[in-house]
Parts: structure tokens; sequence; C-alpha cells
């Protein structure tokens, strides 16, 4: 299977394969995180069975959820929150 990353930028979560982007999820479009998933997702996973990894991406957009599954959810999810704080504190 092959070896899908993500990172959190400084505008983005990115999706990378073999170092090249494959999605970028602005920060600004992401609503909330989530371990559940509701609706039909867009998924990206780097592991046959991800339940214990994944992690959901609601959009304010409205589009699909993302489902992605970090090596260590909730310390992406840490970088991630603290990412959208420093977004929202730009904003105001």
């Amino acid at each position: 299977m092959p070896r899908i990353d993500f990172r959190v930028g400084s505008k983005a979560v990115v999706v990378e394969w073999m170092g090249f982007a494959l999605r970028r999820i602005p920060l600004s479009d992401i609503g909330r995180i989530s371990k559940r998933l509701k609706g039909k997702p867009e998924v990206w996973r780097n592991t046959l069975r991800g339940n214990h990894r994944m992690l959901v991406l609601y959009r304010k957009s409205g589009k699909r959820p993302v489902v992605i599954t970090p090596h260590n959810r909730y310390i992406f999810r840490n970088q991630l929150e603290t990412s959208l704080e420093r977004l929202a504190a730009r904003a105001d």
C-alpha cells in the first residue's frame, strides 16, 4: 500500500505521496475536527485498518468531509487546532 503522509502547513492541510502534494485543504475551510464520521467522506488513508487513526475534517463550505489517518492522530489534531487558532487570531 502506498505511503500517504499528512502535514499541517501555514495555510492548508497537505496530503502528500512521495513528497508530491496530492490534495490541499485550506485551513480557512475547516469548520471542525472530529474522530467520528457523519456522511459520505472523501477518504485519504495510509493503512488498511485506520479506525484507530481516523480524523475527520468537516468543512465550512459544505463539501464532503475529509477522512485522514495520520500516524498519531492526537498530536496531529493538536497541531491542526493550534494552526486554526493562529488563523482566527490573525483574522481578528
